[in-house]
């Protein structure tokens, strides 16, 4: 292998990012029936088959002349990469962007045995096949022209890069506020049923309470009323005389015995106000539940073209440290291109 100059380094690297890009879009494509733009950038880059690509060469230069140290040692330094990778990665963006988990061998989903046999198969290709041919390309063009291919590509990767990192962010800080909102979302729920059988319970007793004391004010109001027609059809006769006396009486018994009558209304008061207290809390609730998918909607909308595309380009991506909201997520922003057209579709039809 010649000497390479920085420049000639990078073009290799570039060219092996395109190549992976090419070979992982088509690959997926496949899968998934329509065509994907494959990988963490939005352009034809795949920093992991660039970087693999110059760790095999790199490694295996000591082991040329021997193929089977020369593919133990690509295939252990591109397979560490590749879990370090898919580790840090996990760990920074709380989203697993490829994930072996399942696959035979797997260890922690970042690689697995098929991987491993692919880094294995891809460093003979790529020392004994790609790179002898891209070498003779490479060194055939002059290096000042290499230098401006490098220096044309590179702001255009550097940028890419620079945005797909921050929409990963994004996509990582709108997983954290969905899954707290959804916990808090729940706890609303409990605390709205919790209040909701309170204050049934707090109507019951007071439908109760309110019947109770209106049979005893109807009790309490009939037996005073017959007693008192009882009391002047005996002294009717005396009324003509002793009317003014009467009257006395009859205040000083009502002052005396209107407890009867205020007595069943004590309490009530205190009834409805705990009841009209439910209502208040239970009504804040639902508005609190509310503002939090509002803010949830929009918190989509604002980071939703970035994030598309991301996961767009990454179908297979998954999180397990924000399962429920991650799943929730991708499946309202992904749809396939057919069903799409049926939403579509959909909506001309309606509007005919």
């Amino acid at each position: 292998m010649e000497i390479y100059t920085f420049s000639q380094w990078v073009l290799f690297f570039y060219i092996y990012c395109f190549l992976g890009w090419v070979f992982e879009s088509v690959y997926v494509s496949i899968s998934e029936k329509h065509w994907v733009n494959r990988g963490f950038l939005k352009g034809p880059f795949l920093p992991i088959y660039g970087f693999g690509a110059l760790c095999v060469l790199v490694v295996t230069i000591p082991f040329r002349d021997n193929l089977p140290l020369m593919c133990l040692a690509g295939m252990a330094s591109a397979t560490v990469l590749e879990y370090v990778t898919g580790a840090v990665m996990e760990k920074l963006f709380h989203v697993r962007y490829w994930d072996y988990t399942g696959r035979l061998l797997s260890v922690n989903g970042h690689i697995c045995l098929a991987s491993v046999l692919c880094w294995a198969v891809m460093t003979i290709l790529v020392v004994d096949v790609l790179q002898v041919e891209l070498e003779k390309v490479v060194l055939a063009v002059n290096e000042q022209i290499v230098t401006v291919i490098v220096f044309a590509v590179t702001p255009f990767v550097t940028g890419d890069l620079v945005t797909s990192f921050r929409a990963a962010i994004r996509l990582r800080d709108v997983l954290v506020y969905l899954e707290h909102a959804e916990e808090e979302l729940e706890q609303l729920a409990g605390r709205r049923r919790e209040l909701e059988a309170a204050l049934e319970d707090r109507r019951k007793e007071l439908e109760a309470t309110l019947a109770e004391r209106r049979h005893e004010l109807e009790t309490s109001f009939e037996e005073r009323r017959s007693e008192i027609e009882k009391a002047l059809g005996e002294r009717r006769h005396e009324l003509g005389t002793s009317l003014e006396e009467r009257k006395t009486d009859l205040e000083k018994y009502l002052r005396e015995n209107g407890g009867h009558v205020i007595a069943p209304t004590k309490g009530l008061t205190d009834r409805v106000a705990a009841v009209q207290e439910l209502t208040d809390k239970l009504s804040a609730l639902q508005e609190k539940a509310g503002r939090l998918s509002a803010e949830s909607e929009l918190l989509q909308r604002l980071n939703g073209k970035s994030i598309r595309g991301l996961l767009k380009r990454n179908p297979k991506a998954v999180s397990y440290s924000h399962r429920d909201a991650f799943a929730s997520l991708k499946k309202r922003m992904i749809r396939k291109p057919d069903e799409a057209k049926e939403e579509q579709a959909s909506d001309e039809s309606s509007a005919d």
